[in-house]
């Protein structure tokens, strides 16, 4: 491992973990020096980043960037209306959301990871927010994100970076770590019933993490309207996947945005790229399945398959 600051509680084998790490970049977005990042080449993979940004380094910069990104037009629309708290804007809302996100300030980077321009469900009623939103019913996707940012505490930090992670904390999720896919056929009761604790830590830092992953509108393979999120692939509420890759060698926040770029997709694109993916410093490419509960489509994040490999992918 080049020298760094290993950040052990972050594993790149789990979503969560992954999107934390950006997180991680995210929170220096607005300084003049930003860390790189990169992982282990270990079997389950630890981000690393630059020696200068140590665990004290990255939560002191998390206690003041938080509060700034609560306050920001993308996590509070301030409509006084329900999208205020679950981001399914009316179409009117939806442009006038965009545009007050334009400025570049803390947390308005996360309005074009959220929902797209003309992005709409298939009634035209409301935006159609990205795949990456697991939330549904009485969990509201911005609520809970205000929440967690908000009520987020130093130790837990530092255990979200880290490990172990503890699952300690009552404060909601938004559906990121693999452990949330829970097969109730596997139970002796319904795990729906249970109160789910969490890890806020690295909860909050992953949702700053999904900022780098934005969103457009265009049509599926049926010529259907679709929101597509940059690093997930297929139908929404069947048979979706979510991409992402592990590079060895430290990246730029720059740098990273190219890799999330095209170190994904379907079988077939990561088979057409996979020959420049060595040289760009990637070990793996990982990808999880995408599942959606029958009532309400609450989504989870199933276990992570390795879809392409340094030590034996083509």
């Amino acid at each position: 491992m080049r020298d760094g600051i290993a950040l052990t509680g972050l594993e790149g084998t789990n979503p969560l973990g992954f999107l934390a790490a950006l997180g991680v970049q995210v929170l220096f977005d607005c300084e003049e020096h930003q860390p790189r990042l990169w992982w282990t080449d270990d079997i389950v993979p630890n981000a690393v980043v630059a020696p200068e940004f140590d665990v004290d380094h990255i939560v002191e910069q998390a206690l003041q960037v938080f509060p700034r990104w609560i306050e920001s037009p993308a996590l509070a629309p301030g409509f006084g209306a329900k999208s205020d708290d679950d981001a399914k804007f009316s179409p009117g809302n939806l442009r006038k959301y965009l545009e007050k996100t334009r400025s570049y300030q803390p947390g308005n980077r996360l309005a074009s990871a959220l929902v797209a321009d003309r992005s709409l469900d298939g009634k035209g009623k409301v935006a159609k927010p990205t795949d990456l939103y697991f939330t549904a019913g009485q969990l509201k996707f911005l609520k809970i994100a205000r929440d967690v940012l908000a009520g987020v505490e130093r130790d837990e930090i530092v255990e979200g970076l880290l490990g172990p992670w503890s699952y300690s904390s009552t404060l909601s999720s938004l559906g990121w770590d693999t452990t949330d896919d829970r097969i109730y056929a596997l139970a002796a009761t319904n795990p729906a019933t249970d109160k789910k604790l969490t890890n806020p830590g690295a909860e909050a830092l992953a949702i700053l993490g999904l900022s780098r992953h934005p969103v457009f509108a265009g049509q599926d393979r049926r010529g259907r309207d679709r929101t597509f999120t940059q690093g997930c692939a297929g139908p929404w509420r069947r048979g979706g996947t979510y991409t992402w890759p592990i590079w060895t060698r430290p990246a730029t926040p720059n740098a990273v945005l190219s890799l999330l770029a095209h170190a994904t997709g379907r079988d077939e694109e990561i088979r057409l790229r996979s020959k420049w993916y060595r040289g760009w410093g990637l070990s793996q490419v990982m990808r999880s399945a995408i599942r959606r509960s029958d009532q309400g489509g609450y989504g989870t994040f199933g276990p992570p398959v390795i879809a392409w490999s340094a030590f034996g992918g083509s």
